[in-house]
């Protein structure tokens, strides 16, 4: 799918951060000890019967003195549904296994993908195409994709439960240290991290300056073996299990303005070393006219090391009763993908009504040094080589609002709706074999979530 979601926990790991300076104060000067819960279920859906996540989370946070708090949180999701495997669309039909077959001709029917939708999906007539949500994988097959057609797995389905649980203390009159850990568990996927932040207030505490790490190791079990990155998709080379390792630092400082803007900046640095390339990824050769009828195709490879860096500008408005929220993100790496994001948040209030708050989120970002369309038919294979759509230039747009309401003195009930778009800023060929074909058809989803929170 399109959210990277394995990152997402290195990077909720490192969430509290984002509360730095006046929350942390706030949470000292609380006079009163009741648990703070959290619950949320979230809904996202690709068009055209691709990825689709049911996710439920639940956390709780719970003082133990004006200066003390321990912090809890429980995420349960499925998802399920089309994924692209990176080979691109063809003018003629062609034919891929699910992960877990040893064959090109396992001994099972057929299913056809149909669909040929601007969103790239692969859809249609039955088989592969009508798995829902939370059923069983389909396990040796084989399917056919039109001609035209995105090729997607439609057997993609993976489910995941994740803890992560922290304590933080405040160190004398203007320090406060924060310390935790999480545990992901997926059906090839396993991952641990802690995770710590050190703040710090000057200034009367209107500056505050934060640092923080996060540690994580991660093992890979690839569903049907990893294959051996660069080699030919039909011959199956694969091996056993493999393993990365994450590292997180993060430097920030949160000043007061005035007495309605708080600003924060942060910049990161996060190395990756160890496996990082997509087992479930292949890239197709093509001849020197831009046709692939001999069916060749070759499983991805990518760097085992990688360095990212980002810098994060945020600032809260507030108005006599409304509120601003403009953030700026800008990062690269060493794989050469650049990326920026820019978001609005306005939360207008309505006072026993509760209040909405408009969303807009603009992303972009540069394609990496060694993503490819296509390969050479014959070629010899060497370097890196990868046309996961993730890894590809591309802008992306979202717009959503929320709705909050107050629920008794203390508890509020949320609904949020989000529309995203993605599109791919390369999506042709100037090879005749490939002339009218989409490469890159890009996607939309549909987000909706609704949360509860209350003291108790």
């Amino acid at each position: 799918m399109q959210l990277n979601r394995r990152r997402q926990l290195s990077l909720a790991a490192l969430a509290l951060i984002g509360g730095t300076g006046a929350h942390a104060q706030s949470e000292r000067h609380e006079t009163s000890l009741p648990a703070q819960w959290d619950s949320g279920l979230l809904w996202y859906q690709e068009d055209a019967n691709r990825i689709r996540d049911l996710e439920a989370i639940v956390s709780v946070r719970q003082p133990l003195s004006e200066d003390r708090a321990w912090n809890g949180k429980l995420t349960v999701d499925t998802v399920c549904g089309g994924s692209p495997i990176g080979a691109i669309p063809s003018k003629s039909a062609q034919s891929f296994v699910t992960p877990t077959a040893t064959s090109l001709n396992p001994p099972v029917p057929v299913a056809t993908q149909t669909t040929t939708s601007a969103s790239g999906g692969g859809g249609g007539g039955g088989g592969l195409d009508n798995l829902s949500l939370c059923t069983n994988p389909v396990q040796n097959q084989k399917y056919t994709v039109a001609p035209g057609a995105l090729p997607i797995d439609q057997s993609f389905h993976d489910q995941r439960v994740a803890i992560n649980g922290g304590y933080d203390t405040a160190l004398g009159t203007r320090s406060h240290l924060a310390a935790g850990g999480a545990i992901s568990h997926e059906t090839d996927f396993f991952s641990v991290s802690i995770n710590g932040l050190l703040t710090h207030d000057y200034n009367d505490r209107n500056t505050t300056t934060a640092v923080g790490v996060n540690l994580e190791a991660d093992k890979i079990s690839p569903v049907g073996g990893t294959p051996d990155a660069g080699t030919l998709y039909g011959d199956f080379h694969k091996t056993g299990n493999q393993s990365k390792k994450v590292e997180d630092l993060l430097l920030g400082v949160t000043q007061v303005v005035s007495r309605r803007w708080i600003t924060q900046v942060n910049g990161s640095l996060e190395h990756a070393g160890g496996y990082q390339t997509d087992p479930y990824k292949i890239v197709t050769e093509v001849d020197s006219q831009g046709y692939d009828a001999a069916g060749i195709y070759r499983y991805e490879s990518r760097p085992q090391s990688r360095n990212r860096y980002a810098l994060y500008w945020d600032n809260k408005y507030a108005f006599d009763r409304d509120m601003l929220e403009a953030s700026l993100r800008l990062t690269r790496d060493t794989w050469g993908i650049r990326s920026g994001t820019v978001e609005l948040r306005y939360r207008l209030d309505l006072g026993d009504m509760g209040y909405v708050e408009p969303h807009v989120r603009g992303y972009r970002q540069t394609a990496a040094d060694f993503f490819r369309f296509y390969l050479p038919q014959g070629a010899p294979f060497a370097g890196y080589a990868s046309a996961d759509p993730r890894l590809g230039g591309f802008t992306g747009e979202t717009f959503g609002v929320k709705y909050g309401l107050p629920v008794g003195e203390t508890g509020e009930l949320s609904f949020r709706v989000e529309r995203y778009a993605q599109h791919a800023t390369d999506n042709s060929s100037a090879l005749p074999g490939l002339q009218g074909l989409d490469l890159s058809p890009g996607l939309r989803a549909l987000i909706v979530q609704a949360g509860l929170r209350f003291l108790f």
